[in-house]
């Protein structure tokens, strides 16, 4: 991608992040990267496709977050510590109103945006679900598309703070991502893994008790 292109669309998806998709205009936009509104056209046809393409680099980025746990120097426990130390920067960078806005004037988008998300997010969890049970860290009778799809259900359902779950505040704590973790592992870890969990818990200085 051409790089002032890139640079535009980067810094398009933080504004939409910070404050929604409504209430950024393209001169928000133009001001933002300190050019004028002539160029900003000169590499983005529209507004329209402005939003198309920061979605795409939005998934782009959670892919590479998600390649953690296709890394073979970490054992599947560690993938997911390593998934969390990846993921403390973003949280919380997504405000409601971008979401709104999608859902109201850009529901196509969106449901392309959750349908790509949830394939690669789904191959990402079920190549750790085997690669634990291989390491002899997760139960072998556990049914690797029904565990994936509960992780899934997890990543998309209690980290959106539109559904009234958990407050913002709340999911901004790094404390709820280390409940929902230790809430899979005790459901999938074998006397082995779980030996592991404490051991990195408490290596980094997490409570899991």
């Amino acid at each position: 991608m051409e790089e002032k292109r890139l640079e535009i669309i980067e810094s398009s998806l933080k504004l939409f992040c910070q404050y929604g998709i409504k209430s950024i205009s393209m001169d928000d936009i133009a001001r933002e990267l300190g050019m004028s509104k002539k160029t900003l056209y000169q590499h983005i046809d529209d507004k329209n496709k402005l939003v198309e393409e920061a979605l795409q680099l939005a998934n782009m980025k959670d892919i590479e977050v998600m390649a953690v746990f296709k890394r073979p120097d970490l054992n599947a426990i560690e993938q997911f510590f390593e998934f969390k130390k990846l993921m403390e920067p973003h949280i919380g960078q997504y405000q409601p109103t971008i979401l709104f806005d999608l859902k109201k004037y850009y529901p196509a988008l969106l449901y392309d945006f959750k349908e790509k998300q949830k394939e690669f997010i789904m191959e990402a969890y079920i190549a750790n679900i085997k690669k634990g049970k291989q390491e002899g860290l997760y139960h072998e009778d556990i049914i690797d598309s029904i565990i994936a799809r509960l992780l899934l259900a997890h990543h998309l359902f209690t980290f959106d703070d539109t559904n009234g779950l958990f407050t913002v505040n709340e999911l901004r704590e790094m404390e709820l991502f280390s409940e929902v973790f230790k809430y899979h592992f005790r459901g999938v870890c074998t006397e082995k893994g779980m030996q592991e969990v404490d051991k990195l818990f408490c290596e980094k200085n997490y409570e899991n008790k």
